[in-house]
C-alpha cells in the first residue's frame, strides 16, 4: 500500500515534505510559541490528502490539515491557541445552556468535499439537529497566514464563521454565496454578547471566565 510521500508525484515537494515533517512535527504536543506554526505544500492530489490525513492519525489533536484545490496546510498549535479554543467553546456552552438552545458541538471534526476541499475547525456546532456541516465555526487565527479559510468554509457553505484576531471576534457571515463580515453582531446568534465574550476568554482563571461570562447572558 502507498505511503502518503508516495502520492506525491513532485520529488522535489516529497523530499520537501519528509524533511519538514521531521523537522518540526516530531512531537504533536502544543508547542510553547505563542501563535501557530504552518507548512503550506502545492501540488497535492486528493488521494494524496487523504493519505496524509490517515498517516496522521483521526484521533489526533494536531497536527491540523487544511486541503484547498491541490494546497494543503499542516497547522501545529500553541499552548495558548488551546486555551483560547476550550475556554470560548466553554463560555458558549454556557449560553447555550442559559438560553436554551439547541445545540451539538463538532468540535475539529474534518469536514470534506471530495477533490476541492476539506477542512478541520478550532470548534464547530450545528443547530436544531446534527448535520454534516456545521452551522457556526470558530477558527483561532493568533498568527497570519495559511490557506483562506473562508474560501474553504464556502464550498461547504457554511452559514457563519467567527474567527479570533488580536482579542477580538469577527464575524463572517454567508450572503448568496459569499461571506460579508466582519460584522458587530453574529446573524444566527444575535444576542451573544460577542464583547464581552471576548473579554471573558482572556481571563485568567477558568472559573473565575464561566462565572463573569455568566452574570452578563442570565442578568
Amino acid at each position: 500500500m502507498p505511503t502518503v510521500l508516495d502520492l506525491i508525484n513532485e520529488p522535489s515537494l516529497r523530499e520537501s515534505m519528509l524533511h519538514s515533517l521531521q523537522q518540526r512535527w516530531h512531537d504533536p504536543a502544543p508547542h510553547d510559541d505563542p501563535g501557530e506554526d504552518r507548512l503550506m505544500f502545492s501540488g497535492f492530489s486528493w488521494d494524496g490528502y487523504l493519505a496524509l490525513d490517515d498517516a496522521l492519525g483521526h484521533d489526533r489533536s494536531s497536527p491540523r490539515l487544511y486541503f484547498l484545490d491541490g494546497m494543503v496546510e499542516i497547522m501545529s498549535t500553541s499552548s495558548k491557541h488551546e486555551e483560547l479554543k476550550k475556554w470560548l467553546a466553554d463560555l458558549m456552552a454556557q449560553y447555550f445552556i442559559a438560553k436554551r438552545i439547541h445545540a451539538y458541538p463538532r468540535g475539529q471534526a474534518t469536514i470534506k468535499k471530495l477533490k476541492e476541499a476539506g477542512a478541520e475547525p478550532d470548534e464547530s456546532w450545528t443547530f436544531d439537529e446534527r448535520k454534516d456541516v456545521p452551522d457556526l465555526v470558530l477558527e483561532i487565527n493568533l498568527t497570519s497566514g495559511g490557506l483562506p479559510k473562508l474560501e474553504i468554509y464556502q464550498r461547504f457553505a457554511v452559514p457563519e464563521v467567527w474567527f479570533w484576531r488580536k482579542g477580538q471576534l469577527e464575524v463572517w457571515t454567508l450572503d448568496r454565496g459569499n461571506y460579508t463580515g466582519p460584522h458587530e453582531a453574529s446573524r444566527l446568534l444575535p444576542d451573544v454578547p460577542l464583547r464581552h465574550l471576548a473579554e471573558c476568554a482572556v481571563i485568567e482563571d477558568w472559573m473565575d471566565a464561566i462565572l463573569k461570562f455568566r452574570q452578563s447572558i442570565e442578568g
